[in-house]
């Protein structure tokens, strides 16, 4: 949920947002070990997901997608980051499922 939406009536109330993430890291010890300290806790990225959604109001999915990228590559161990954000209510009315933005970001980009 997040307060998004390019009017001030939009943001007045946190709307539904579907945001799926993928994160590019070299998990090979990881897996050889069974150890979550070469990975990456998901638990923990979800958390920083729901912070940077609900930290302010936002005009722009974008904004947002960029938002999470930089948290997320700023926090975990991730070669790279594709965050899509989808508003499902955001063109409902004009029979559109959702309205959104996918954007990939690499770390020193």
């Amino acid at each position: 949920m997040a307060r998004i939406g390019v009017t001030e009536q939009e943001r007045a109330a946190p709307q539904e947002l579907v945001v799926d993430l993928e994160l590019e890291l070299d998990t090979r010890e990881a897996s050889r070990t069974d150890d979550l300290r070469y990975s990456v806790d998901y638990a923990a990225v979800w958390q920083r997901l729901a912070e940077a959604a609900q930290r302010q109001p936002y005009a722009l999915v974008e904004t947002l997608a960029e938002r999470i990228a930089a948290a997320v590559l700023g926090e975990f161990p991730a070669h790279a980051v594709r965050v899509r954000a989808r508003k499902p209510g955001a063109l409902r009315k004009q029979g559109v499922d959702w309205a959104g933005v996918e954007i990939m970001r690499r770390r020193g980009d």
